[in-house]
């Protein structure tokens, strides 16, 4: 038997973009899951802080994480992958966090990517 009508809480999973002077993210999945949820929350808990790092490059993912019926929107994280493995997170403010590569395969294995 299913609890409750609606999701209360949904991961949803876009592509940054830059077109023109224009930025934004188009998303493309939304994730429901209360197990996936669950992880990312470890994940993004045990990622550890660093400082601004000098990427370049438009970040490779997006995800937030929202409470539709609370209008909140909890967790944002832009995402870089990198050569060895690891992910650069960015919460679009000034903190900077990097995820190992264990933590970065099983991000984007919840996040379907």
């Amino acid at each position: 038997m299913l609890l409750g009508c609606s999701a209360d809480e949904v991961i949803k999973v876009g592509s940054p973009f830059n077109d023109e002077g224009t930025e934004g993210v188009k998303f493309n999945n939304e994730i429901t899951d209360e197990e996936a949820i669950t992880k990312l929350r470890t994940i993004i808990d045990n990622s550890k802080g660093i400082d601004k790092p000098s990427i370049e490059n438009e970040a490779e993912a997006f995800f937030q994480l929202d409470r539709p019926d609370e209008s909140v929107s909890e967790i944002r994280r832009y995402i870089w992958f990198q050569d060895n493995g690891s992910a650069v997170l960015f919460d679009g403010g000034s903190n900077y966090s990097i995820l190992t590569k264990e933590q970065t395969l099983e991000l984007k294995s919840i996040l379907e990517l």
